[in-house]
């Protein structure tokens, strides 16, 4: 199960998703996150993913990248941020062929930075 938490920045929606990570966890966090924008009208978002406890194979990360392309379709921009070690590009990748203008970074300041630019 993933952990949500949001808070309404001047130029952006920031959501922070932590807990052990699972194709399940991160479908039902996605979709809370879904409804928690449903209301704001923010169109970009960062993502914190640095409290996410676990490693998920290729596969899974595909899915993972599908489901955030299905979930966060109305983002104009969705950036993420998380421990260099954990960033592969599975997921980015499959987002972005699916639509969704999303890009990971190693830290917040890198992905405010591109997310109102």
């Amino acid at each position: 199960m993933l952990l949500l938490r949001t808070a309404a920045q001047d130029d952006y929606f920031l959501a922070s998703l932590s807990g052990l990570v699972a194709v399940e966890a991160w479908d039902k966090g996605l979709g809370e996150l879904e409804a928690a924008l449903a209301g704001v009208p923010h169109d970009r978002l960062v993502i914190d993913l640095t409290g996410l406890v676990g490693w998920l194979g290729v596969p899974e990360r595909t899915q993972v990248g599908a489901l955030m392309a299905s979930h966060l379709q109305r983002m104009k921009k969705v950036a993420m941020f998380i421990q260099s070690e954990k960033i592969a590009g599975v997921v980015e990748a499959e987002a972005r062929r699916q639509g969704l203008d999303l890009k990971l970074f190693p830290n917040q300041q890198a992905a405010v930075a591109w997310a109102v630019s």
